[in-house]
């Protein structure tokens, strides 16, 4: 589900840019990736994973067969930059700043079918990390670092694996029996 996120972001970028067909890929852009950094196009790169903060420990849900935890909300991390001329990179950063300034909210009619069976939409925000996390982030990688965008993208719901649920109380009780 992660992958079809991340490729729900280059495709809303790609749809926002017709005019510049097939200028964004996926790629890690750590110095470990054997696969080359494509030169001249702007790199979507997850960085993170974590749990959504102000989703957590939300209370059980009903499920086939009782009680089961809530479906889970994430965070992705991500970091897109240009590879290529300083002057082309601000130019192509600022037309993805748009595409997702002008949808920051992907619902399930903008998902591939099964993307958004699997979750209600995409909320998508600008960050910006400090100057040292940025510096972190690219010794990270084990690259100079480059002039990017970072955005958090929030997941809701991912339903947890379908398991039979915990039940439910349907009485309690107290019997009392007091001394003769």
């Amino acid at each position: 589900m992660i992958l079809e996120v991340s490729e729900a972001l280059v495709d809303l970028i790609e749809r926002s840019t017709p005019d510049l067909d097939g200028w964004v890929v996926q790629h890690s852009l750590s110095q470990a990736e054997t696969a080359p950094v494509p030169e001249n196009k702007a790199v979507l790169a997850l960085l993170a994973v974590a749990e959504h903060p102000q989703l957590r420990n939300r209370p059980l849900v009903e499920g086939v067969g009782g009680l089961v935890r809530a479906p889970l909300a994430l965070q992705l991390h991500y970091l897109v930059t240009y590879i290529g001329a300083h002057d082309e990179a601000q130019t192509r950063l600022g037309r993805i700043a748009q595409a997702f300034h002008t949808t920051p909210i992907l619902r399930a009619p903008a998902l591939a079918p099964g993307l958004a069976e699997q979750v209600g939409s995409l909320a998508i925000r600008l960050s910006a990390p400090t100057a040292d996390e940025r510096n972190q982030i690219w010794s990270a990688l084990g690259r100079p670092g480059r002039l990017a965008l970072f955005y958090e993208v929030d997941v809701a719901p991912v339903p947890p694996l379908e398991r039979e649920g915990a039940g439910r109380v349907h009485e309690h009780r107290i019997d009392y029996v007091g001394r003769p």
